[in-house]
């Protein structure tokens, strides 16, 4: 976690592993005593993992409703529910993206903005939801077959698609200055006046 000018944090998930949750919630405690204002997610470049870990960390933002759900070859639907206990319902924030962010970043973004808990910033995400089984030839080679796809909360089908940004930033050409970040930070800070518009 990168705290920020204006008490935002910075926080980038490189992967969704068996310690992604634990990081995260640790991440998130130390945002709140450094008195946080809002968060930006950093999903770039961060190719997926594990089911179990996006739902985990899906429910610390979200506090009802699915994560994602799987259609497979013979139409049958496997939902994925949100746990409860999350410790980040009302924490205001953005989600950054790239044509990297692959799997369990876009199950994460999409449940996110289905759920109407975060704008996304950055460019269409790589379109990576589905199952696959890899069936080994006795040549050593193997053939795999998609035997299910996965669909965000409201029903958008993630593989072939991606999920696309609320706020297109293209990744930037030179390593000078980060613009995503910028405008991710610019999205989030027009979110948090508007917030304490309306609440205030």
């Amino acid at each position: 976690l990168e705290m920020l000018e204006g008490g935002i944090g910075h926080l980038r998930l490189s992967s969704f592993s068996g310690t992604t949750n634990g990081e995260l919630e640790e991440a998130i405690e130390q945002f709140e005593a450094r008195g946080g204002t809002g968060l930006v997610l950093d999903l770039r470049n961060n190719p997926g993992g594990l089911v179990s870990a996006v739902v985990d960390v899906t429910s610390q933002f979200v506090d009802d409703g699915l994560v994602l759900y799987q259609i497979d070859a013979r139409g049958r639907r496997t939902d994925w529910e949100v746990k409860s206990g999350g410790h980040a319902y009302n924490i205001p924030m953005v989600v950054l993206v790239n044509e990297f962010s692959a799997s369990a970043s876009e199950v994460l973004s999409g449940a996110l903005r289905d759920h109407g808990r975060a704008e996304i910033v950055g460019t269409t995400t790589f379109g990576k939801g589905s199952v696959n089984n890899l069936w080994r030839l006795d040549d050593g080679s193997g053939v795999n077959f998609t035997i299910a796809r996965w669909y965000t909360p409201l029903g958008s089908q993630i593989e072939g698609e991606g999920i696309d940004p609320d706020f297109v930033a293209e990744t930037p050409e030179n390593g000078d200055q980060d613009t995503q970040l910028d405008r991710a930070i610019e999205v989030l800070e027009q979110s948090i006046r508007l917030q304490f518009v309306v609440g205030g």
